[in-house]
């Protein structure tokens, strides 16, 4: 069974009790997400990746960002990465026609 112990008397518990019999509350982990930690870290968004890349061969539902064309595995298309998360792709014959 896993345990935790309680810093003010010393005494196991369970590690899903939030609080020991003694009184003491165990604090909680603040959960943060990756897109968050990117945010906080960077104040402004840049191109961490823009250029022309061919499709990973296992992704799925990915789609032209104009045409709704979908894109396969090996495909060449026009691939813009950010550092806040964010990905978009367009197909050579959108990003093609200016």
């Amino acid at each position: 069974m896993p345990e935790k112990v309680c810093p003010d008397c010393g005494v196991s518990v369970h590690v899903r009790k939030r609080e020991c019999l003694c009184g003491f509350v165990f604090p909680r982990k603040k959960k943060v997400s990756k897109k968050k930690k990117a945010l906080d870290k960077d104040a402004e968004v840049d191109y961490k990746f823009n250029g022309w890349k061919k499709v990973p061969p296992n992704s799925r539902m990915l789609s032209c960002g104009l045409c709704r064309r979908k894109m396969k595995g090996g495909m060449l298309g026009w691939h813009s990465a950010y550092t806040d998360g964010e990905k978009f792709w367009w197909c050579e014959k959108c990003y093609g026609d200016d």
